[in-house]
């Protein structure tokens, strides 16, 4: 098993979704980004644990629950479902992404690979 420290948090991969179904136009739900962990585990892709129980649609998360709620308490998503990030969630998001690259890039790379996101795409080029 990997080192702690070698392991992702959650709200990176929670993030990197936000940003690759912003980028292609589409909301999400709960059960979507929740669904990804089970995905990432099934790839033998190290996440640090995140709580998940099965639903008619799939998985759900209380974790992701509460990122997404973090957002909307912030004014930085729109609370429908799917829920939508504003510009300001999505810079949010990429900050994130951006530095959990820093710390860890070869786990955000993997992470990238295996869910079929373009990290170039995800964090855009970095503010001068």
């Amino acid at each position: 098993m990997p080192a702690l420290r070698e392991m992702l948090f959650p709200e990176t991969v929670m993030a990197m979704a936000v940003l690759d179904a912003s980028a292609v136009g589409k909301g999400l739900r709960i059960e979507d980004i929740s669904g990804l962990f089970v995905h990432l585990e099934g790839a033998n892709v190290k996440v640090r644990d995140v709580a998940l129980r099965s639903v008619p649609d799939g998985f759900y998360s209380e974790d992701v629950e509460s990122f997404v709620g973090r957002f909307l308490a912030a004014g930085y998503a729109k609370a429908r479902s799917p829920i939508r990030f504003y510009d300001s969630g999505l810079r949010v998001c990429r900050e994130m992404v951006r530095k959990a690259l820093r710390e860890n890039a070869n786990e955000v790379k993997k992470v990238a690979a295996v869910l079929r996101y373009d990290l170039d795409k995800l964090i855009g080029q970095e503010p001068r």
